[in-house]
């Protein structure tokens, strides 16, 4: 796959929209802290093949990712970010065998509706809990993890912890490290299954620019942005997950 012109307006329609996306999505990831993939995903599978969409948006959002470390790193919160990665890695393979006693539609389900929830809380909630003890931090890297292995959604835990615990600076920056680290575990697994062609190098090149773009600009809203219009737009996205999970599982 290509998002190249080849036959004229026939080939440049797909482009345009892959990267007017990449751009989009670079711009949403680079102010929240996260929603690369659940941007990039299902718009491209619009005009591309699943299958070679899922390698390349791994590789750009590693790219997306990586662009903002020196920026960011120094204000990682690796006390929660650490445990709850090492949790999640540990236990997506269970996510995965999950499937097979429960359907990924009812873990969407059930992912929606407690995020309905839990969104109204988090909004009229002004003031950051304090951080929760280990144990709370690696039940957030297990639902991650299995989450991950069943539905390949494995940001929604890490998202609302951040979004109740930390301020808009400290909850960007981990989230940011947390997917980062994930996807280079995403990246690996796809290369040792083959998954990662010539052709998915090529597109994932060709759309790097607008996602860089994105990303700086979405950086920059950042820093002229206040804290509350950080968390504001960021459970609002939320909720857009809540309600994009329900609509894939009544849609079928």
């Amino acid at each position: 796959m290509t998002p190249l012109p080849q036959d004229g307006a026939i080939g440049l329609l797909p482009a345009a929209f892959a990267i007017a996306v990449a751009g989009a999505a670079g711009l949403l990831r680079g102010f929240t802290g996260f929603g690369f993939a659940l941007l990039a995903v299902p718009a491209l599978t619009l005009v591309f093949p699943p299958s070679e969409v899922v390698p390349c948006v791994l590789l750009m959002q590693l790219l997306a990712g990586m662009q903002l470390v020196p920026a960011t790193i120094r204000w990682v919160d690796w006390g929660s970010a650490g445990p709850m990665l090492a949790a999640a890695v540990a236990v997506t393979p269970l996510g995965t065998k999950l499937l097979s006693s429960v359907s990924g539609d009812a873990i969407r389900a059930g992912i929606g509706l407690l995020l309905l929830v839990t969104v109204p809380v988090l909004w009229r909630t002004p003031s950051r809990l304090s951080r929760p003890g280990l144990p709370v931090r690696l039940a957030v890297g297990v639902a991650s993890g299995l989450l991950n292995g069943a539905t390949a959604m494995s940001g929604p835990p890490v998202i609302a912890y951040f979004l109740a615990t930390a301020d808009a600076r400290v909850a960007r920056a981990s989230m940011l490290a947390y997917f980062l680290l994930l996807s280079i575990a995403g990246v690996a697994s796809s290369a040792a299954g083959g998954l990662i062609e010539g052709s998915t190098l090529l597109q994932a090149a060709v759309l790097v620019p607008p996602l860089v773009a994105g990303t700086w600009l979405g950086h920059r809203w950042f820093e002229i942005a206040s804290d509350e219009t950080h968390r504001r737009i960021a459970l609002v996205v939320l909720a857009a997950v809540a309600v994009a999970a329900l609509a894939r599982v009544v849609a079928g």
